[in-house]
């Protein structure tokens, strides 16, 4: 099965949570050196290693996550996690696993463009590939950049993928009301934090309303407010989510969320404010690479459906075209559950698609100098 199997095995074993990944950046790093690269950091974990063949040709960037959950492993595997309350219930280990091999494999190979292996923290804060970004993991004249998720649902082993977006952007809003406590008889001697918090939430079917498609998601998951039975609440906050397919949308919907909270406490007297935490743009394929994947990698299939799961290779494709592919992990259990698994039969399979895609000429393929 390859080295892609032990490397998986134990990544597994040793699951960090975001920003954390010190043992597991470590272990990368030393692969990496025996495999001959010089691997470098961007920033304080996330590891870089190069495959250069000439100064002067073009560049594609490869890219895995390296980031595990903070959930309690319920696999059942004789390999499972060490560290008790964080699991790789979202496949980054196999990521890794899958690109370290396929970059042992590659090294001391003449290619037409030079390669960028990139192992990333903190995908799951969605603000992993931006911070690297910001410490210069991007090289210049970049033509292209290739990710894939391990997914469950798609048929075991078959590569997935389409034209345009496929994954959405994702943003956390956090709404805090101030308002003024009075006994519930003498409601007009205050203001109403709690009425204001129900007020823009009940605003939010018709904020979402700006978006044409109907799978754009603006949700509240969490509402605080109030200490007593009979006292306006002084203050109340809001912890929601924001998800969609387009940068238009996005742009409207939070402005929409901004002006109807301003409405909201010029309507009740209090004072609101909303904080925006994180956030990544949405995953929007390349449409001349996806149809360029199809002769490259075999059996990619497009019967697939973009999801509201967010994912921050999407700032990567904001520096040149790019593409994410998924990875079908069969009828396995969910992303993000306790008893989710990584079936070992795949990993093959994605190390060879990257050999694939490392070994294509995208330089002539796209006309690039």
């Amino acid at each position: 099965m390859g080295e892609a199997q032990s490397y998986y095995r134990h990544l597994h074993k040793i699951p960090e949570g975001s920003g954390l990944e010190f043992l597991t950046s470590r272990f990368i790093a030393q692969c990496l050196s025996s495999f001959g690269y010089e691997p470098q950091c961007a920033g304080a974990i996330t590891v870089y290693a190069d495959l250069k063949t000439e100064d002067s040709l073009p560049w594609i960037l490869l890219r895995a996550d390296m980031d595990a959950l903070p959930v309690t492993e319920q696999s059942g595997l004789p390999f499972s996690s060490e560290h008790p309350g964080w699991m790789h219930a979202c496949g980054h280990d196999a990521h890794c696993a899958m690109l370290l091999e396929a970059a042992g494999s590659l090294y001391g190979r003449r290619l037409p463009h030079n390669i960028r292996f990139v192992f990333q923290s903190a995908e799951e804060t969605t603000q992993g590939a931006m911070e690297a970004i910001q410490q210069g993991i991007v090289p210049e004249n970049l033509i292209a950049c290739f990710a894939f998720h391990v997914w469950p649902g798609v048929p075991l082993g078959v590569p997935a993928t389409k034209n345009g977006a496929l994954m959405a952007s994702s943003d956390v809003y956090r709404v805090k009301i101030k308002g003024l406590s009075a006994h519930c008889a003498q409601r007009d001697k205050g203001a109403d934090a709690l009425q204001t918090a129900v007020h823009i939430v009940s605003k939010l079917p018709e904020i979402r309303a700006c978006s044409s498609d109907p799978k754009t998601l603006l949700f509240c998951g969490s509402i605080h407010s109030g200490t007593s039975h009979n006292i306006v609440p002084e203050e109340a906050s809001l912890y929601g989510t924001l998800r969609t397919f387009s940068a238009e949308d996005r742009e409207c919907i939070i402005r929409l969320l901004h002006r109807a909270a301003e409405d909201a406490a010029k309507l009740f007297g209090t004072q609101v404010t909303i904080e925006w935490e994180g956030g990544s743009p949405a995953v929007v394929n390349d449409s001349q690479l996806v149809r360029i994947l199809d002769g490259v990698v075999p059996g990619v299939s497009h019967q697939v459906e973009a999801t509201l799961a967010g994912e921050d290779f999407a700032y990567f494709q904001r520096y040149a075209p790019g593409v994410m592919l998924w990875l079908g992990t069969g009828d396995t259990p969910p992303l993000h559950n306790g008893e989710f698994f990584v079936p070992e039969e795949i990993l093959p399979i994605g190390v060879s698609i990257w050999l694939d895609i490392a070994g294509f000429d995208w330089k002539q393929a796209l006309g690039a100098s």
